[in-house]
């Protein structure tokens, strides 16, 4: 018994553009003469839908081969993401106030591999520069600027939070202090 398939005008209408058509038309014919697929055999058939095929041993190899990379390759990116963004050991914890009642706390991590110091200035009521500059943190010598370990703005609030660094011995200077920028008058002090 063979089934006739529906006819292709049917199936495609006449708004189609002609080139189109007749690719489609070539297409139709030649599923028309292929006929339907095979019955699926008895086996197949009766098989339930959630069989699992087991894989052959080298098969199973190299998945548990990929499943091990792939396992490595998360464990490597989570120890590193956290090395990153973990806490770095803090050295030391230095406190300057000034006048008006304008403090600063500047955290000084441990030594890097380079010789730099690492540290993070946080000031609170500090007024923008009147001269509209920069202000400058220095370590001291005897009371006098010596070396210089950044520059910084604060926002119109007086608050700052600046991540700087100094490449120097801690032992050779006595003191801290921040001072706008062309000027040796400390605003904030150890």
């Amino acid at each position: 018994m063979t089934e006739r398939g529906p006819d292709f005008d049917e199936l495609v209408g006449a708004d189609v553009e002609p080139t189109e058509r007749e690719r489609l038309l070539r297409v139709h014919d030649a599923l028309v003469q292929a006929g339907p697929p095979p019955a699926l055999s008895s086996r197949l058939a009766a098989a339930p839908m959630s069989t699992v095929v087991p894989l052959s041993r080298r098969r199973r190899r190299t998945a548990l081969v990929a499943l091990a990379a792939a396992f490595g390759a998360v464990a490597f990116t989570i120890g590193f993401l956290v090395s990153e963004s973990g806490e770095r050991s803090t050295d030391r914890v230095i406190a300057m106030t000034g006048a008006g009642g304008a403090s600063a706390s500047l955290e000084v991590f441990e030594i890097d591999d380079a010789g730099n110091w690492p540290m993070q200035l946080e000031v609170d009521g500090l007024a923008p520069p009147t001269s509209g500059g920069r202000y400058q943190l220095w370590l001291t010598k005897d009371g006098e600027l010596a070396a210089l370990c950044g520059s910084f703005l604060v926002e119109t609030d007086g608050t700052a939070a600046v991540p700087m660094n100094a490449p120097w011995r801690f032992s050779e200077f006595d003191g801290w202090v921040v001072v706008e920028s062309g000027s040796e008058t400390p605003v904030l002090a150890t």
